[in-house]
């Protein structure tokens, strides 16, 4: 009885996770892709990535809340990945408008990219997959990840502790 108990505590734990909004986007930068100057930050162009291959894609923020954004390269070619964040649409003769979130290096990484984002429910933006410099062609995959609310971990953490006290109660009875 207990350890079905137990079972359906840890099932709990898992609805969350389970309806998490998270979609992945693979593609590949070529030379037959259009290119366009890069920003440098949300208010700058670059002056390396002048011509920079991308592909974009627009979708709408269905929830609303933080969500992760990662872009990573591989399998070979690799190149250094650069991602951007438009609220609205893209338009690439004009960069900075719209820009809302960049990055070009992750911690401890050369070559992935990524940032986190609090999105607004109902709103469009668009993503930018491309390179730090002109010549950053290859495969990548640009992953986007709701990030649990403090809540959630919260009542993770509740639910852990009171399997740890049933458990301790069980070794107790058991002595």
């Amino acid at each position: 009885m207990k350890l079905s108990l137990l079972a359906a505590g840890v099932a709990l734990l898992m609805v969350g996770a389970a309806q998490a909004d998270t979609f992945t986007i693979t593609g590949s930068l070529s030379e037959s892709d259009s290119t366009f100057n890069r920003p440098l930050t949300l208010s700058s162009l670059s002056g390396v990535g002048t011509a920079v291959h991308y592909d974009s894609f627009s979708f709408l923020g269905a929830s609303g809340g933080a969500y992760e954004f990662r872009m990573t390269t591989g399998p070979a070619p690799t190149f250094d990945t650069f991602l951007l964040l438009y609220a609205g649409s893209f338009n690439p003769a004009s960069p900075l408008t719209n820009l809302v979130a960049l990055n070009d290096d992750l911690a401890g990484s050369g070559s992935n990219s990524g940032f986190t984002y609090t999105l607004t429910a109902g709103a469009v933006y668009t993503i930018v997959s491309t390179a730090f410099s002109n010549t950053g062609l290859g495969n990548y995959t640009t992953t986007v990840s709701a990030v649990p609310e403090p809540e959630t971990y919260a009542l993770m953490a509740l639910g852990l502790a009171a399997v740890g006290l049933s458990l301790r109660r069980r070794q107790r009875d058991l002595a």
